[in-house]
């Protein structure tokens, strides 16, 4: 279902996976936390994934899971995109597969689900194991409410993630921004009938939002929030179109850095 998230909240979830591209910038599969983490939440977790694409193949840190300090049952799962520009996509064949997971849940795109089964969850508390992304949902504390959220390829893999929380009947919120279409019709339709809250930002000229193609059996999780960056005095180029500090920067939030992007007069 769509969510009737305020614009300032979305700034808010879309500063997760900004922090998680700075925390990824440290180079390191098990980066420290950044002075900038958001205030009111306490680092839970780093996400490593180990890439099949071609030109990635070693292990790299995907992301963060956050707790609220004020609420221990609130967690946030912030996944990444990718850092290669938007060179990946030519190393996706688009090819897709059942996504065994979840039962009749539809078929999903190889390369984000093979992705996805690789994330790892490396806790601060070195006292609890390293598992899978996938098994940690099974541990979640009774009554956790999730709120999963990623850019790019990264919102890929939250879409994914969301997807199976919300079959264990966890309740989950995903967020996404310049998602690429995750699954086929079933896979939307088994997504619709849990009933999690949905928002999916794309902005009008980016093209990652617009592959998978439909002709190929892909679809997207509707309905989308769209925004355009083509009003706004930014450079018309295919990087910044894609950006996710141009998200944030349409979406109103007056921090984004859009040094790269600012149009030249």
């Amino acid at each position: 279902m769509s969510s009737t998230i305020s614009m300032e909240k979305l700034i808010d979830w879309g500063h997760f996976v900004k922090v998680a591209y700075e925390m990824y910038a440290q180079n390191h599969p098990s980066p420290v936390k950044p002075a900038d983490f958001p205030a009111g939440w306490e680092l839970v977790a780093n996400l490593t994934m180990t890439p099949y694409l071609e030109k990635l193949k070693e292990k790299e840190f995907g992301g963060f899971i956050a707790r609220s300090l004020d609420n221990p049952l609130q967690q946030v799962v912030a996944i990444r995109g990718t850092e290669s520009s938007l060179d990946w996509l030519s190393d996706f064949e688009f090819v897709l597969e059942t996504f065994h997971e979840v039962p009749n849940g539809g078929k999903t795109e190889s390369g984000f689900t093979n992705l996805y089964r690789s994330m790892m969850v490396e806790y601060a508390d070195t006292s609890i194991p390293t598992q899978t992304l996938i098994d940690s949902i099974d541990t979640l504390p009774q009554g956790t409410k999730l709120l999963v959220t990623g850019h790019s390829l990264g919102s890929s893999l939250a879409t994914l993630h969301a997807f199976l929380a919300g079959s264990k009947n966890i309740d989950v919120e995903l967020v996404t921004f310049a998602s690429p279409r995750v699954g086929d019709k079933h896979f939307v339709e088994a997504f619709q009938r849990m009933n999690i809250a949905n928002t999916r930002v794309f902005n009008h000229p980016d093209i990652v939002p617009q592959v998978p193609v439909e002709i190929a059996g892909y679809r997207h999780l509707e309905p989308g929030l769209e925004i355009n960056s083509a009003l706004f005095p930014l450079k018309h180029s295919i990087p910044c179109y894609h950006a996710l500090s141009t998200y944030l920067y349409v979406l109103g939030d007056a921090d984004a850095n859009i040094a790269k992007c600012k149009a030249t007069s």
